[in-house]
């Protein structure tokens, strides 16, 4: 009984056997994958870019898709099990039909797709998704913009504060509708604290129109999108405002009564040695030899601040009036000439007898004052060898009397020959 009872294991032993079921499995795996390829099926081929190309007058005339020309569509394909698995996006083209498009705004396209090669064996189905795709095209533009400095601070008191940009300006291109919105560019930073020495502080920059409402970025090119504000502190310090003068007699005294300045005081901003060393501000220089014996009055007289300062003020002129009504004047007839500034190789030979030259100064030197007292100085320096008979300029020389000026211009006449 024992040698016909059924043995799995003796069966499996039998190479035979064995054999013939690997081939009839191998058979049964043929006939299935073989019925199986057969069969089509249907899969959906995702993230493929929607081409979006306008009109070639169009583009050529500078007209762009500035908003939905990067969507992505989702394509269904049907085709054979073993080819359709191979299916990747380069395989089909999505395509938004611009033939609508004429002029700049916004656009609902339809959206189509097409095998890449069309001899390909599968089916686009026509559920594409999305169906229809919106855009906006505008006329490319560029401009360029100042930048305003919008950077808000707090300084210590007794320092004064200025900013100074990285960049001055920003170029900035996209659709024309938005560039032509813009009306200002600002640099827009806080620095937190109160700071008392210089600083530095990243700015963002921003953009306004008419009404002061930002405006988006989104669809623009900017050649900086951020820049750096630099901030220069300094001590401050308030100075007067003083005159000063050329050819002002050197036994004259100015008194405060005499002179009016508006404004008295500016307040400079400078580094400390400056300021430690400055206690005044002057004037534009009068020549003393245009002032006559009354009240001169001048608007808008320079005012000069030392190197390496800052008038804070907000203003760089001044009134002066200077009363001169308390001196008197008087004519003399000058005889007594003399050269100077003429080279070794010539001589001067005057030529005029006399001039008649005004005197103006206290009362007690004028009526002690007499011809023999004056001398007219001819600068012949400028003469650069011209010779024969010139006309050069004079400086009238008082003595004796050290708080008068001669008022007026002068020149004489004298012949200039070779030694």
């Amino acid at each position: 009984m024992n040698k016909n009872k059924f043995s799995l294991n003796s069966l499996l032993r039998n190479n035979k056997f064995v054999l013939i079921v690997a081939v009839l499995v191998s058979v049964s795996i043929w006939v299935y994958m073989s019925m199986g390829s057969s069969n089509d099926t249907t899969v959906t081929v995702a993230n493929i870019p929607i081409q979006i190309e306008l009109p070639a007058d169009l583009s050529d005339n500078g007209l762009q898709v500035f908003s939905g020309g990067d969507q992505t569509a989702s394509v269904t394909v049907t085709g054979n099990r073993a080819i359709i698995g191979s299916i990747s996006e380069s395989d089909i083209i999505v395509s938004a039909s611009a033939a609508s498009i004429d002029t700049s705004g916004d656009y609902e396209l339809s959206v189509t797709a097409a095998k890449s090669n069309p001899s390909a064996s599968f089916t686009i189905q026509q559920n594409i998704t999305p169906s229809t795709v919106k855009v906006y095209v505008d006329y490319l533009r560029e401009s360029t913009f100042n930048i305003q400095d919008s950077v808000v601070y707090k300084v210590s008191d007794g320092y004064y504060a200025s900013t100074s940009l990285s960049n001055d300006t920003v170029a900035i291109s996209g659709p024309q509708s938005v560039i032509t919105k813009i009306a200002k560019v600002s640099a827009v930073a806080e620095v937190s604290g109160t700071i008392n020495k210089s600083t530095e502080a990243p700015c963002e920059l921003r953009l306004y129109d008419e009404d002061n409402k930002e405006i988006s970025t989104d669809l623009l090119t900017m050649s900086v999108v951020s820049i750096d504000a630099k901030i220069s502190v300094l001590p401050e310090k308030t100075v007067n405002v003083v005159p000063s003068f050329t050819n002002k007699p050197e036994g004259l005294e100015i008194t405060d009564d005499m002179i009016k300045i508006e404004p008295e005081t500016i307040t400079l901003a400078a580094p400390k040695d400056v300021l430690d060393k400055t206690d005044s501000v002057t004037l534009e220089a009068i020549d003393f030899t245009t002032l006559k014996d009354t009240t001169v009055s001048f608007d808008n007289l320079g005012i000069n601040i030392p190197a390496d300062s800052k008038n804070i003020s907000n203003t760089s002129v001044a009134k002066f009036s200077l009363d001169l009504s308390g001196f008197e004047s008087k004519k003399f007839t000058v005889d007594n000439f003399e050269t100077e500034g003429l080279s070794s190789e010539y001589k001067a030979n005057v030529t005029q007898n006399s001039l008649s030259v005004t005197v103006i100064g206290p009362k007690s030197q004028i009526d002690e004052l007499s011809e023999s007292d004056i001398t007219a100085v001819i600068d012949t320096k400028d003469s650069k060898g011209t010779t024969g008979s010139v006309q050069m300029p004079v400086s009238i020389k008082i003595s004796g009397a050290d708080s008068c000026w001669a008022y007026g211009s002068y020149k004489a006449n004298l012949t200039i020959t070779k030694s």
